[in-house]
């Protein structure tokens, strides 16, 4: 019965989910500790400290990213681990639905969390106007992991995986610049006011496009797959 075999589907996709948050519980509570310390040296004043509490969260967050795409999907392949799972009653599709779930929920638990306590952290320090430029650059952090995770999951190699870390840092750098450098995005990081004028709006609306693309894709491409071992 078609009943029966949605909830035994939907049964195992859960299963999967939850093994993966139950290997990388401490992992991203670590990670979420870190985090803290880079808003606390953030919040602490002194030009020092506040880059030094930048670099450390952007490295964070990027690390969270690469961790889970080559702990959860590469380690699996490396290990033979990939061929049990997909013995289990589960098709290809419900698999990589599995994945894509596991990683964003899990990633989502530091990148929200830092995300919420950098802005709270400009609005409390009345410095409103970093407010969109922070959100985009962090969630450029965002489509690069997505980016990382798809190649991951499509190309289930290391090698490519490992290139399309490099690249999202490459891309990252020159995004930092191009953003920082936008005459009104740059004029507003200096003021008080939080201002969405029609550059950060684009971009913010590109990024959430790019993320979409990127996992439908991913799904995409898996479901044209015929030998996943």
């Amino acid at each position: 019965p078609k009943g029966r075999e949605s909830r035994m589907s939907y049964s195992m996709v859960k299963r999967l989910v939850l093994k993966d948050w139950y290997f990388l519980r401490f992992p991203i509570a670590g990670y979420v500790a870190a985090g803290a310390l880079s808003l606390a040296l953030i919040s602490a004043g002194g030009s020092g400290l506040s880059f030094a509490g930048s670099i450390l969260l952007v490295t964070i967050l990027i690390s969270v990213g690469i961790h889970l795409a080559m702990l959860t999907v590469i380690n699996e392949r490396k290990e033979q681990t990939l061929s049990f799972v997909m013995s289990l009653p589960i098709s290809t599709r419900e698999y990589t639905i599995a994945k894509i779930l596991a990683n964003l929920l899990i990633f989502l638990v530091p990148w929200v969390t830092l995300l919420a306590g950098a802005l709270a952290l400009l609005w409390i320090g009345n410095a409103g106007g970093m407010i969109p430029f922070i959100t985009i650059v962090l969630t450029e952090i965002f489509v690069s992991y997505c980016l990382i995770l798809s190649v991951a999951l499509v190309s289930e190699s290391q090698n490519w995986t490992i290139f399309a870390i490099v690249l999202g840092n490459l891309f990252f750098n020159g995004f930092l610049y191009y953003v920082s450098h936008l005459p009104s995005i740059a004029s507003a990081m200096k003021g008080h006011a939080v201002i969405w004028s029609q550059a950060p709006v684009t971009l913010l609306a590109a990024e959430i496009a790019a993320i979409v693309l990127l996992l439908g894709l991913t799904l995409f491409f898996q479901g044209r797959k015929t030998d996943f071992l």
